[in-house]
Parts: structure tokens; sequence; C-alpha cells
């Protein structure tokens, strides 16, 4: 009687030990950057750098020199360097920050001339560019979000930036942070799809 007891509660023990040691494996899937980081992955309460518009932001800007993506099919135009908050995803992501360059894998970074093969940023995606590009929806249609386009994947001067795609906050999803997909085979496309005809 004892010895089924006894084995009872060493199953159970090792059940314990197996579902905490795949806790993080789920917990990562369905968390956001700033839980896996802290909210001091990007911001800090004290001493922090001033730059409008973000609030106690623990980085510097960033001071590479990137060379911007160019396409002859591209019909938007695109800032001569990032701006926006892509700066502030670039003042780490562009692989020349000490201080989070160990936690940042290399696939994550961009070096200065990366941007040229990377989905357009820092450009206005409006009205105008949807009717001359003809492959663009409207940015007033509707996303897959709850909003428009324009709403829930423009920065306020209605520009694409890293954010526009990625979600650091609440809805990222997936090793990539992509707003509200996963990006592969089954929803990579419907990403896309928020904007691009096809």
């Amino acid at each position: 009687m004892k010895l089924g007891r006894m084995r009872r509660v060493v199953v159970c023990g090792i059940l314990v030990v197996l579902c905490l040691s795949a806790l993080p494996t789920v917990v990562m899937a369905v968390i956001a950057h700033s839980d896996l980081f802290g909210c001091d992955g990007c911001h800090e309460p004290h001493n922090a750098e001033t730059l409008p518009g973000v609030p106690l932001w623990n980085g510097a800007e960033q001071t590479v020199t990137f060379t911007m993506y160019s396409s002859a099919t591209f019909q938007g135009t695109i800032d001569g360097q990032p701006s926006g908050d892509s700066k502030l995803c670039l003042s780490c992501h562009d692989g020349t920050n000490p201080d989070w360059s160990p936690m940042i894998v290399p696939d994550q970074t961009f070096e200065g001339s990366e941007l040229i093969n990377s989905h357009p940023i820092s450009f206005v995606y409006d009205s105008a560019l949807a009717s001359l590009d003809g492959a663009l929806k409207d940015p007033s249609e509707a996303s897959t979000l709850g909003g428009t386009i324009a709403e829930d994947l423009l920065d306020p001067e209605s520009k694409v930036q890293c954010n526009s795609c990625h979600d650091v906050h609440t809805s990222g999803v997936g090793d990539k942070l992509l707003r509200g997909y996963d990006f592969g085979r089954q929803f990579g496309p419907d990403l896309c799809r928020m904007c691009h005809l096809k």
C-alpha cells in the first residue's frame, strides 16, 4: 500500500518538474518585449536620456549612418536616415550598443548598409502613395487589428516605421514580435496583406 502511494507522489513530482521546465517556452510564446526585458530594457525611471516624445528613454540615439532602402519600383520618398520610433529601435538593433549587443542576436541587428534589403521604413504612406503604387491599400481601409491602417500601423506623421509591423509593448507575437501574427507560412501573408494587395 505504501509503495503505491510513494509511486504516485514520485510521478506527481516528476510531472510538476516537467511542467515547470516547459513553462519558459510557453510564456516566451505569448509575452511582449517589455515582459522579456522589463520596462527598463527601453525605459529608465532615473537619469533617462532626453528624447522628444519618448518617456524615460534608457538608451542613446543611434549614431550609425544607414544606407536606406532603395528600389526602382518603390514609389515613396524615404527619409535620409531612420526617423520616428525607428530611431529608437535601431539604437539597440544597429548592433553597436555595447550594453545590449550580448542580448541581441546577430540576425536581429542591422549594420549600416543592411536597411537596403529590409522592408522600407521612415516614409509617408498616404492615399497618394497607395494610388500611385497601385499595389497598396489606401491607409483609410481597415487593418485586421481593429482600426484602419493609418490608426493601427502608421506613426503620427503617417509614416511606416519599425513599429508598424513589430509591437514591443502589447501584441507582439513570435520571435519577431509581429503585430498580431507570427510570421510564417500560415500567417505571414496576412500581416503583409494588411497594407499590400498582393
